[in-house]
């Protein structure tokens, strides 16, 4: 697997535990926004990389 696949999948997965999350806390709770920055900071690292390298790119979600 490429490191641009595997950085989407670790995105996937980041939303689909933020989502689960929201629905057991509300959006405020500590564990929706601790999982709500690691989120940020993922599509922060593949912004960086999309702009490093050629091979990451753009995917519409």
């Amino acid at each position: 697997m490429n490191a641009e696949r595997k950085l989407l999948n670790e995105i996937e997965d980041c939303r689909n535990e933020m989502n689960r999350l929201t629905k057991k806390y509300s959006l405020t709770s500590k564990h929706v926004v601790y999982v709500s920055a690691k989120l940020d900071r993922l599509l922060n690292e593949y912004e960086k990389k999309k702009d490093q390298q050629p091979s990451f790119q753009r995917v519409s979600c």
